[in-house]
């Protein structure tokens, strides 16, 4: 399991500074028309630590198995992220 950012991240880098795996980074990436601009998780580097998850001050980070409904997307975008 990987943790995902949502579109609600405010790029407070107060997650990325506290991911011990380094996974965490900051970027843009524009998929099917929608441009993203935040932190994203890289989930080949995600430990499942959850360090991140209880440092976002906007709680816009989630388990992958927790990700609301209308975020589920979001964890593709993520992979994509990295991807590019």
């Amino acid at each position: 399991m990987v943790y995902v950012i949502t579109s609600a991240c405010a790029k407070d880098d107060i997650c990325a500074s506290g991911c011990p795996e380094e996974a965490i980074s900051s970027g843009t990436i524009t998929v099917d028309g929608t441009e993203y601009d935040q932190f994203f998780i890289d989930p080949t580097k995600c430990s499942d630590c959850g360090s991140c998850e209880a440092s976002c001050p906007e709680m816009a980070i989630f388990s992958e198995d927790d990700l609301p409904a209308e975020s589920k997307s979001l964890k593709a975008v993520n992979a994509a992220f990295f991807k590019q």
